[in-house]
């Protein structure tokens, strides 16, 4: 007789369970295993109260602001970066943001020559690099 997990079954105990799951069914190709894309250290990274990514600058100017604000939010949270600044041409940094609020989140980089962009509805229960490129 198989039983099912309730809901109220904590993240820590479905983690440890997964812990004993044969490696082949741990596959984070997304197109084969249980996870479909969904690595480990994600669901841990998550299960710990954080989302962590790395977050690349391919563009030819440097990145001088970047906000990460929940998608239930009504205006941007504060500038990630602080004083610091992204060097253009693939500087890179590693981002970690509180989780509990929800895994889709919106992007607004600035940029030293004043351009703008924004990005809506980044899954960071999934999200583990992003980049931006110049177009």
């Amino acid at each position: 007789m198989m039983r099912q997990l309730s809901q109220s079954v904590a993240i820590s105990t479905i983690l440890s369970l997964l812990a004993l799951t044969p490696a082949w069914a741990k596959a984070t190709d997304g197109n084969h295993g249980l996870w479909h894309g969904h690595s480990l250290e994600r669901l841990a990274d998550a299960s710990q109260g954080e989302y962590t990514f790395t977050l690349t600058n391919y563009t030819s100017v440097n990145m001088l602001e970047f906000y990460a604000s929940p998608q239930t939010a009504t205006d941007w949270e504060s500038n990630i970066l602080g004083d610091d600044t992204i060097s253009a041409n693939g500087d890179s940094t590693t981002i970690t943001l509180t989780a509990g609020r929800g895994c889709l989140y919106d992007f607004l980089a600035v940029f030293a020559d004043g351009d703008k962009l924004e990005k809506y509805g980044i899954n960071m229960c999934e999200l583990e690099n992003h980049t931006y490129y110049d177009n």
